[in-house]
């Protein structure tokens, strides 16, 4: 048992000491590392072998994506965005709504619709329904984060199409809500049932 134990530590000391991160340049090339930081404007990073401690910067103009050693990525987007925005000024008001829709349907969640709209219909199920209603009736907000660009949203267009796109996400995902809330009260209604003992 002992060996067992003392194999499984040595496993995984040398995993933790082979473990890196790989930074991947915008041009392919692969950079094993390990990352110590990562600012506004570059990733700093120690070469996995190198023992003195020396850091290396490398601008994120650079960088494409670092890929942790747990598996995790970040993907620097700044490249797609620069083609994105130069893209969209060539666009007719169509391709704009469309844009718009597709985004909505990537970058838009609605999920706080769901959850709001299952706890609204638990408190109280035929009454609560009427606020699962004016949740997926409310307009969902369009975020800077929820977007592919930031300077498509100066595009009246491209903003129609992310808002009907993403109230028609925002409607279903509060009728999932209402599912979920009636399910549960079902789920627990169900359970007291069944609990209370039985009158003979």
């Amino acid at each position: 048992m002992k060996k067992v134990l003392l194999l499984i530590l040595f496993l995984s000391i040398q995993q933790a000491l082979l473990a890196q991160d790989i930074i991947v340049k915008v041009s392919g090339e692969e950079i094993p590392a390990r990352v110590q930081e990562i600012t506004l404007h570059d990733v700093l990073y120690q070469h996995p072998d190198s023992s003195q401690g020396v850091i290396w910067r490398l601008p994120k103009t650079e960088v494409f994506m670092v890929k942790f050693e747990n598996g995790t990525k970040e993907v620097f987007e700044q490249h797609l965005a620069d083609s994105l925005a130069s893209m969209a000024q060539g666009m007719t008001p169509e391709q704009l709504y469309e844009l718009g829709k597709a985004d909505a349907k990537h970058y838009y969640k609605g999920n706080g619709a769901m959850w709001g709209s299952a706890a609204s219909s638990m408190v109280m199920f035929p009454i609560g329904l009427a606020g699962s209603v004016v949740i997926g009736a409310t307009a969902p907000k369009v975020k800077p984060e929820r977007v592919s660009d930031i300077s498509l949203l100066a595009e009246q267009d491209y903003l129609r199409g992310y808002q009907e796109q993403a109230a028609r996400k925002k409607r279903g995902k509060a009728l999932a809500g209402v599912g979920i809330g009636a399910g549960i009260q079902i789920g627990l209604l169900i359970l007291i049932l069944t609990s209370m003992p039985v009158m003979p």
